[in-house]
């Protein structure tokens, strides 16, 4: 079926419809207007003078003197995985004879996200086209990627990051697979190297999996059974280890868990992976018979093959010959044990991080799973494996690290409304709901006691916990990060998505046994 967009427009159509039948320009003016209202009246974290945590510690000093830091100081080999952006703003500063005033860093990167945000407007139509969606599913992906807590506040309050950066190259990589230009996608995956650390492992995935490669004909209950229980008890046994068998306590930076119910949290946490990763393999694993074929069709001498190795040949090459290994940013025994505790402090506290954050896409994953499920069989086998990793990746409460793949949930999120019937109502009533919870509307500085002050550093005085980050109005900035989401305000915006969850259920579901036309 075509997007209906792509039918002529009734000779009488009124306003409202020339605007719903305009998504691409809608948003564009949405994201527009909210960062040039930024820019006249700057919302922006005042710690570090808006730099922020690893603003201030890593980043402002790539930009401001980016051979220095590279050549004679070394950046460790993790944060050079982050570093385009900055390494850009230091050559256009110096290009254009620029001082290295705090607040022109601030600015140039507010321009650039400005920029970005019109890309990922432009690129997300272009799936939209690519795809075929009727015009409520595009509309449906638009408020996915644009209207929550990620686009809408946490990129315009703390700015000097790569985070928006990493979703508009993730669905730029996502817009070149389905169209199967594969040279693209890996000149995208190579700049991809220094903007966002997991980027390598989704777009090799993509690279070694064709895009035509459908989902198998046949299943695999022996091989679906034996991942789902390996994963599910993989990670059980990695949090009895650190927990029971090594005693390590929460780290000082992250609110305390619930000691009583961390065996809860881990069971749930077993359960949901098992669950998630069983019902997916059941759909990409293919059955015994079929297994040969698709080891031959994917080994086959190809140039993909070439794109692949060279892709992480440039990886070493940055990591561990631009990058210095000998200065970890985050050893590998300190990210089990944080991983741990942002999985279990609170049981399935995940759900409620991401459905704050990313809003639409994780609210549609619960409530309509086995149309997720369903919904593989249009988007083929490498995009339903690479959904299988992110299911993983999502037990992690830290949404922000999930940034690279927002436009594949997206995607899947509007692969699901697409088979829905739904009304111009629903697009409406959904976003305004979803408004609400993205905190757009919310000025975070307005709760700041020392906004002004020369010594200000809300919403965190402190990098050690102290207390202070589990209380208003510090908690206006950090109930949205996972890890440091107090109890209270865990609670309090679970029962709030849990309402806006029935309603985005009845407004996407109430009308699924009616006409189709109705779309």
């Amino acid at each position: 079926m075509l997007p209906n967009h792509t039918v002529a427009p009734p000779e009488n159509e009124s306003l409202v419809d020339k605007i719903y039948r305009s998504p691409m320009w809608v948003f564009l003016l949405f994201s527009t207007v909210l960062s040039v209202w930024y820019f006249i009246f700057p919302d922006i974290i005042p710690l570090h003078h808006g730099f922020a945590w690893e603003g201030d510690t890593y980043y402002k000093p790539v930009a401001t003197g980016f051979p220095h830091q590279l050549f004679d100081v070394g950046i460790n080999s993790y944060t050079i995985q982050r570093i385009l952006p900055f390494a850009l703003l230091y050559g256009f500063f110096k290009t254009f004879n620029i001082p290295f005033l705090d607040q022109n860093l601030i600015l140039w990167m507010q321009g650039f996200n400005l920029l970005l945000g019109a890309i990922i407007v432009y690129a997300w139509h272009r799936i939209a086209v690519q795809m075929r969606f009727s015009l409520a599913a595009e509309w449906v992906g638009y408020l996915a990627l644009m209207v929550n807590f990620a686009f809408a506040k946490y990129d315009l309050y703390i700015p000097f990051t790569t985070d928006r950066l990493s979703t508009t190259v993730g669905l730029i990589s996502l817009l070149l697979y389905l169209r199967g230009k594969t040279l693209g996608l890996w000149l995208n995956a190579l700049i991809s190297l220094a903007i966002w650390p997991t980027a390598l492992f989704y777009n090799a995935l993509l690279l070694f999996i064709p895009r035509e490669e459908p989902l198998p004909r046949t299943q695999n209950p022996l091989l679906s059974q034996l991942w789902a229980v390996g994963i599910a008890g993989a990670f059980s046994l990695l949090f009895i280890g650190v927990l029971y068998v090594r005693h390590v306590p929460v780290p000082p930076r992250m609110t305390p868990d619930v000691h009583p119910l961390l065996p809860v949290s881990i069971a749930l946490t077993a359960l949901y992976l098992y669950y998630t990763q069983l019902t997916l393999a059941r759909r990409v694993l293919p059955g015994w018979a079929d297994m040969w074929g698709l080891i031959k069709r994917l080994l086959r001498p190809r140039i993909e093959w070439l794109y692949v190795l060279g892709l992480f040949a440039a990886y070493v090459a940055l990591t561990r010959g631009l990058g210095d290994p000998s200065r970890p940013y985050l050893p590998f025994k300190t990210f089990l044990i944080n991983t741990t505790f942002a999985v279990l402090q609170r049981p399935l506290q995940f759900l409620v991080a991401h459905g704050v954050y990313y809003g639409l896409s994780l609210l549609l994953m619960i409530l309509f799973w086995p149309r997720v499920l369903a919904a593989l069989q249009r988007l083929g086998l490498g995009l339903g494996l690479m959904l299988m990793v992110v299911m993983v990746q999502s037990i992690n409460s830290e949404t922000r690290q999930l940034a690279n793949v927002l436009p594949l949930l997206a995607l899947v999120t509007a692969v699901v409304a697409d088979a829905l019937p739904l009304r111009r109502a629903a697009i409406v009533w959904t976003a305004a709901l979803l408004l609400l919870v993205s905190k757009l509307w919310l000025p975070f500085n307005w709760f700041d006691p020392t906004f002004g002050q020369s010594n200000d550093r809300f919403p965190s005085f402190s990098f050690v916990h102290t207390g202070i980050m589990l209380h208003w109005p510090f908690q206006v900035y950090f109930m949205n990060q996972g890890p440091w989401i107090s109890n209270e305000y865990l609670l309090g915006q679970a029962v709030a998505l849990v309402i806006v969850g029935f309603v985005v259920y009845r407004l996407f579901g109430a009308h699924r046994s009616g006409s189709e036309s109705a779309n």
